[in-house]
């Protein structure tokens, strides 16, 4: 089960958003690179995940994500939501789930309009808590669990695995020993209200900024497209990258340093030994490429396989699954200098092993948006 800690905003109050049981993220009107990344979090969201909620230092919770009708997590806020077109809310306002979410930030004398593009629905779990917890509480409560949320820097949100949910989740309990209720004890509202919304439309986004040579435009569409086909486990894209039960994109990978100099994984995940959850059997490591790949840049994505190996498969590199995917490879292979480790496992007796679980994968994207992967 993953986490999700939204950041609420100057006129975000918790006790109101825990009431409502729904949220969305406002963002600029217009479509820039934080929607991408907003956009890239919130299609590997699945029934169960945990919603948490920061402000002014606090994190509030503990809510559970539930679907709407379609099996949807996720419910585009208005017609169009992902079409990557600058919104006119006043066109789009009554269509909207949400016509609350929208509003201005200010900047000095300037306003930047904002709006919410997707919208989310949760309930509690196992109640929505009286009492918050402080921020520097909550990172002294594990030290060793939290990874992920020390990069919680200039973000709208963050998704946290496993181990940090569950990190957050005790923190907030042991706060509230007797688990008090807040006021928001009703029915879920507005159960009925997402009966005829739509799931954000990946393909179209894709689609419409699909090259000629089945390229895309930016990374960060390859990076939404493969997390959007392996979360709705997409034959094809299964069939080459396995099925994964975690999944997330820019997870950090360097130790913990001012945000702007953290190295970050373009996609990482892990999948539960079966019958054994949640214990780990495979981790997931894919550096992207939306052209052409050489042989500089194998060492990048060997730096992330030592750091997933060092600091989550207790130093078994057996554990580490890793992909370089790109439209074409130039001068590189699963043989290329720096593309294997030589390590020694165990202790009585100590046994020599070496890792070359490097796959190099192309892609192409067809006229619907479609990515079709497949391994060099």
């Amino acid at each position: 089960m993953a986490g999700y800690l939204f950041a609420l905003g100057d006129a975000g109050v918790p006790a109101d958003v825990l009431e409502s049981r729904q949220y969305s993220t406002l963002m600029n009107i217009k479509w820039t690179s934080p929607t991408n990344g907003v956009l890239g979090d919130l299609v590997t969201m699945r029934p169960g995940d945990h919603v948490y909620f920061f402000k002014k230092r606090r994190i509030y919770g503990i809510g559970r994500v539930v679907t709407a009708p379609g099996k949807r997590c996720v419910t585009e806020n208005f017609p169009g939501a992902t079409s990557q077109t600058t919104v006119k809310w006043s066109a789009v306002k009554k269509a909207a789930f949400m016509p609350d979410a929208h509003g201005f930030k200010k900047n000095g004398s300037k306003r930047t309009e904002l709006v919410g593009r997707w919208v989310i629905k949760f309930e509690p779990d196992p109640a929505f808590l009286e009492e918050s917890v402080d921020m520097d509480d909550l990172l002294v409560s594990d030290p060793a669990a939290f990874r992920i949320i020390r990069d919680f820097h200039q973000r709208s949100f963050i998704k946290v695995d496993d181990v940090e949910d569950l990190a957050i989740t005790a923190a907030l309990l042991r706060a509230n020993p007797d688990h008090p209720l807040t006021r928001a004890t009703g029915p879920i509202v507005l159960a009925d209200v997402f009966a005829n919304g739509h799931e954000p439309d990946v393909p179209g986004l894709l689609a419409k900024n699909r090259s000629k040579d089945g390229s895309l435009k930016l990374e960060m569409f390859l990076e939404i497209g493969l997390l959007w086909q392996l979360a709705r486990r997409d034959t094809n894209t299964v069939d080459v990258f396995g099925e994964w039960d975690y999944l997330s994109h820019q997870v950090p990978a360097s130790p913990a340093k001012p945000s702007e100099y953290m190295d970050h994984m373009d996609v990482f995940g892990y999948r539960y030994m079966t019958g054994f959850k949640p214990i780990v059997e495979s981790y997931f490591v894919a550096e992207l490429k939306r052209d052409v790949a050489s042989a500089d840049d194998v060492p990048q994505i060997m730096k992330y396989v030592d750091w997933v190996r060092s600091e989550y498969a207790h130093g078994d590199y057996r554990q580490v699954k890793a992909f370089l995917v790109a439209k074409s490879f130039r001068d590189v292979t699963t043989e290329s200098v720096g593309a294997r480790r030589d390590y020694t496992r165990g202790y009585r007796p100590a046994e020599e092993c070496t890792w070359r679980d490097l796959t190099l994968v192309s892609y192409d994207v067809d006229e619907q948006g479609h990515i079709t992967f497949a391994r060099v």
